[in-house]
């Protein structure tokens, strides 16, 4: 019996695992996003290889104008090499990160109490449609469960006196941190998992040990902001400090956390302004305190690991002062996850509990599932943004020429990185007004003259000579060249101001 026990055991492991690649894996790269951002993603990381230019700042943050650290960089690059360059091959970094995650979940319940709750908890995690979207395409935020998650699974082992795992712990955190501010949140919920299950004299080795690594991660956006004065530190001081008008405010901290605990669980499940995820939090948050009450030592050690991310991860959010996207919850993603794994070991002993938790686990699943990603077509962004700029390539008749792109929410890095391969690239007008403007028009209404883009404007009066339709992609494409009744800027460099 024992034997058949390991054999089913040993089926639903390799299930687990074949669920968590084939979400995160099928069809990635008809189904990546490639847009300006992430075009301008490749383009710094392409230059890691062909330029040796190693950056030390990452990318921008979506608000407060400052950068973050380059770790998403450094790690997401040697997949655009090892792919030819291909912008797909940062997102099957990204779906490695999140297989990892879904093992890492298991691992760390499996450790704390047992098999099945660690089975069942990521079997939800593997397939929970919003986990998945930000599973399978490259961008900064979406290593950041698998992060988040080492940090409290290296606390866990550190807190039951293996210590070394503070330093793991830190650098998971510098690693954090490095991929979207908001992150920063975990150092407090850290510090007080630490305050409540560590002894006075064990929490000032814990800090150092964790300081040394937080240090050896986050030290090369630490190495830029000391040799250029701080810029960013300084702009994410302005930002927190200058206070906001949007966002949301409450005196009721506990609706507080409903409403936000509620939010989460809405996103998670897809389940909309329904009563479910309103009674499924309540109940989440009931026995896990009841779990934290209960038990002692190890066990009460993982209960309030979770009960401490989760809730205090919720409260932290909404003193975010700005708006809330679904991705913001990164840092917390796997921790309402963790307590569902407790919850199951918390009712499994007892067989008919049993038989309801499995039911309920296994609808959520199938309805997970029946939502996924593949329900909607796949985009096809990176074959259509490559065979736009080979049209535009081949319009330029091999001559030199500056290139813009008509958008109403879009930039032109995607065109560019591909356009940037191509024998005869488009010249940057900083360096050289052309004979010829080519322009990709996305909007609905295109009107090239006098559109008030500087890449546009900076070509100086023009006409259009030739205008071409593809109407597979709901574009049109321009070839403008200077109005023959005004001076030509063609040949020197053109100058933006400000």
């Amino acid at each position: 019996m024992p034997k058949i026990q390991d054999k089913f055991k040993l089926i639903l492991l390799i299930l687990l695992l074949i669920t968590a690649i084939f979400f995160r894996f099928w069809q990635i790269r008809d189904y990546v996003v490639f847009l300006g951002d992430e075009g301008r993603d490749m383009i710094i990381m392409r230059n890691i290889f062909v330029n040796k230019n190693l950056p030390f700042l990452g990318p921008t943050a979506s608000v407060g104008g400052f950068y973050l650290g380059p770790i998403y960089y450094w790690m997401a690059a040697p997949f655009l090499y090892l792919f030819n360059f291909d912008p797909a091959g940062p997102s099957y970094f990204v779906a490695i990160i999140g297989v990892a995650t879904v093992l890492l979940l298991y691992i760390f319940l499996k450790e704390a109490v047992g098999f099945w709750p660690g089975v069942v908890a990521s079997f939800l995690y593997a397939t929970a449609p919003l986990i998945v979207r930000y599973s399978r395409s490259s961008w900064n935020p979406n290593p950041l469960p698998f992060f988040a998650l080492l940090v409290m699974y290296s606390l866990f082992k550190a807190l039951k006196k293996d210590t070394k795992y503070f330093v793991l712990a830190g650098a998971s955190l510098g690693i954090t941190v490095q991929l979207h501010y908001l992150a920063v949140i975990l150092a407090p919920l850290s510090f007080l998992i630490i305050i409540v299950n560590a002894k006075l004299k064990e929490i000032f080795k814990a800090a150092i040990l964790s300081l040394l690594g937080f240090i050896a991660t986050f030290f090369p956006f630490l190495f830029f902001e000391i040799r250029h004065n701080f810029p960013n530190f300084r702009t994410i001081l302005e930002f927190i400090t200058r206070g906001s008008t949007v966002g949301y405010k409450s005196n009721n901290i506990i609706w507080s956390i409903f409403d936000i605990g509620n939010i989460l669980l809405e996103e998670l499940s897809t389940f909309q302004e329904t009563a479910y995820t309103k009674i499924f939090f309540l109940a989440l948050v009931a026995l896990g305190i009841w779990g934290f009450l209960k038990f002692k030592k190890e066990k009460k050690l993982i209960f309030s690991i979770s009960l401490v991310w989760f809730l205090g991860g919720l409260v932290l959010l909404r003193l975010y002062a700005g708006q809330i996207f679904d991705y913001y919850f990164g840092t917390i993603f796997p921790a309402p996850f963790l307590l569902i794994g407790l919850i199951v070991f918390l009712f499994w002993k007892n067989i008919f509990l049993r038989f309801g938790i499995s039911v309920i686990s296994i609808f959520l699943i199938v309805f997970f599932i029946d939502h996924g990603f593949y329900k909607t077509p796949p985009n096809k962004l990176i074959d259509q943004t490559s065979r736009i700029t080979d049209f535009v390539n081949e319009k330029s008749d091999n001559r030199p020429y500056n290139f813009a792109l008509i958008s109403e929410s879009n930039s032109d890095h995607a065109y560019r990185y591909f356009l940037e391969t191509k024998d005869n690239s488009p010249k940057q007008l900083e360096e050289i007004v052309t004979e010829q403007l080519l322009i990709v028009c996305e909007s609905k209404k295109c009107e090239p003259l006098g559109y008030p883009l500087w890449e546009v404007a900076a070509f100086g009066r023009a006409e259009i000579a030739e205008e071409w339709e593809l109407k597979e992609y709901g574009i049109k494409v321009f070839r403008l060249v200077h109005w023959p009744g005004a001076p030509s800027p063609a040949g020197k460099p053109a100058i933006k101001e400000g």
